[in-house]
């Protein structure tokens, strides 16, 4: 799914891949192997797909203005990790505080508010839990989705991936673009989920980016 931001504007990107026969398994047919389905469009539109069943993974592969790249360039570091359960109306609330705009671009705590607004639509205004920290952390394991759905963002630069097969040592492991909104749904009926990790991959970039991760709160 890279791409480079700077260009094709006004491109469509449309990808969509279904279920696949596990890597030198020939005996593994591609009805029974359990990878995940995703789906991805350049197009907001591509949301609506988040009411198939079929449907694992889905992603919006926006393209933001180049002042959103060279604020994320200039910014100051920081340490400061949001991490916050409540009502879209309350973390709203918590990101316009002043220690928020002090720590993060406004820009992006503009985007994050404006995310959870669309990730409350979605889930019918379920409880969440959005998590905004600078970098990642150093977790390599893959995992599932732990309630009914996850939206995971990287602005500046990507942190965030996604494995083609339920088992990493075999699957293709696929990065998420930079700005790119990943909405991952947790595992159906039959166990069938999108692994997918955060994780600091490359140590040694000078600016890492910020990633954003919303879940749904239950009980």
């Amino acid at each position: 799914m890279s791409r480079n931001p700077g260009l094709h504007r006004t491109a469509m990107l449309f990808v969509e891949s279904w279920p696949s026969a596990a890597p030198d398994s020939a005996e593994i047919s591609s009805q029974t192997y359990s990878a995940p389905h995703v789906i991805a469009c350049s197009n907001a539109s591509v949301l609506l797909e988040l009411q198939r069943n079929d449907i694992n993974m889905v992603v919006w592969c926006r393209v933001v203005p180049d002042i959103w790249h060279k604020t994320l360039a200039n910014r100051s570091p920081s340490q400061t990790v949001f991490d916050m359960s409540g009502t879209p109306g309350e973390l709203a609330e918590a990101l316009t505080s002043r220690m928020m705009i002090k720590e993060f671009p406004p820009l992006i705590l503009s985007d994050v508010a404006e995310l959870s607004d669309l990730f409350s639509a979605i889930t019918k205004s379920c409880p969440q839990r959005i998590r905004l920290e600078i970098g990642a952390c150093n977790d390599t394991n893959f995992s599932v989705t732990p309630g009914t759905l996850r939206l995971v963002c990287c602005y500046g630069a990507s942190d965030a991936e996604w494995c083609s097969s339920p088992d990493p040592e075999t699957g293709i492991i696929n990065a998420l673009d930079p700005f790119a909104v990943a909405f991952i749904k947790g595992a159906d009926d039959q166990g069938k989920a999108c692994i997918h990790r955060i994780c600091r991959t490359e140590h040694s970039k000078v600016n890492l980016g910020i990633y954003l991760v919303i879940d749904t709160v239950t009980g």
